[in-house]
């Protein structure tokens, strides 16, 4: 689907298409802008290898062999290293600046679908559906939304005896606390996003 055309270096809205908020097309641009910056990074790296591994060739070609192939070996490691650090200082600037439209994003859809909070509280009640005891604590927006799903809810559960929605100023709207017999969920999403994060960089020390 195209939000834009590009004509004589103006941006246009195509008819009867979504205007991108202006901030999120920054976002995009920005996001663009980093790729481009690694590409030329990367770019200008392998022409300064290419320059220096041929002056290496001419070295060891008047100091030896061996000696010259060290050399050579270890401005590959330099070099290596430099694209590595690359990388990561661009992945990480994408990955926050991805994070916060992610954020943007659900705020927004809550604001329009206020009802999502059901489908929100059900994916979180999945690990504790065989639980008898349950009460899940939600932001005072979204008590009302509940209370009148509350029965098609519990009927997921498959042995609950107890099962109690209330409302907490602490939560978030969006989020949700689960507290059970056997212990405590925190599907707020802030904690969620916390998550993602610390998946993010366990996933770059690998």
């Amino acid at each position: 689907m195209k939000f834009f055309s590009f004509s004589n270096k103006e941006i246009h809205p195509q008819i009867n298409e979504k205007i991108i908020d202006s901030k999120d097309f920054a976002q995009l641009l920005e996001i663009d802008d980093l790729l481009k910056e690694a590409k030329e990074d990367i770019k200008k790296q392998k022409l300064l290898c290419d320059k220096d591994c041929e002056t290496l060739k001419k070295e060891a070609k008047k100091e030896g062999f061996n000696q010259g192939l060290d050399k050579f070996n270890k401005h590959i490691l330099k070099i290596d290293k430099n694209l590595k650090e690359i990388s990561k200082t661009i992945e990480k600037k994408i990955f926050t600046i991805a994070l916060s439209a992610v954020k943007k994003i659900v705020g927004q859809e809550l604001e329009i679908h206020p009802d999502r909070i059901i489908d929100i509280v059900k994916q979180a009640l999945k690990p504790v559906l065989q639980h008898k005891k349950i009460k899940i604590y939600v932001n005072k927006l979204d008590l009302e939304i509940l209370e009148k799903e509350k029965q098609k809810i519990k009927d997921i559960l498959d042995s609950i005896e107890y099962f109690l929605i209330q409302e907490r100023d602490d939560i978030q709207r969006g989020g949700c606390i689960i507290e059970t017999e056997a212990g405590i969920i925190n599907a707020q999403l802030e904690n969620q996003f916390r998550a993602i994060e610390a998946a993010f960089e366990s996933f770059k020390k690998k």
